[in-house]
């Protein structure tokens, strides 16, 4: 990979977790659709090894895309109900996460 490649790469990176992208497309695009087909995809899974770390990516991308879904929401001009709305989801999100992987890492020490 070249290193303008690379650095617009970091960029995107960057500008996600700064705000810089719109709240409707962040939350639209990252935090439902994409998020629905991460979760369609793990519900597929058969075994349990595979399930485990189908849901702990699952879990740590629903962290990130929450993170950035915040960071949006904190630069959002419209109305306040949608930022606070957004914000909202993203806690329960992150905390969601965090629960799934501490069963994961429950059951994981208990077998």
């Amino acid at each position: 990979m070249n290193d303008i490649a690379l650095e617009e790469k970091q960029n995107i990176v960057k500008k996600l977790f700064s705000g810089g992208f719109r709240l409707v497309d962040v939350f639209w695009a990252g935090f439902v659709l994409i998020s629905a087909i991460i979760s369609l995809i793990v519900s597929k899974l058969t075994t349990v090894e595979s399930l485990i770390i189908g849901d702990c990516l699952k879990s740590v991308y629903f962290i990130l895309i929450s993170i950035a879904v915040w960071k949006s929401a904190s630069t959002y001009q419209g109305k306040k109900i949608w930022s606070v709305l957004a914000k909202i989801c993203s806690i329960l999100t992150i905390f969601g996460s965090i629960f799934a992987l501490g069963s994961w890492a429950m059951y994981v020490s208990s077998n």
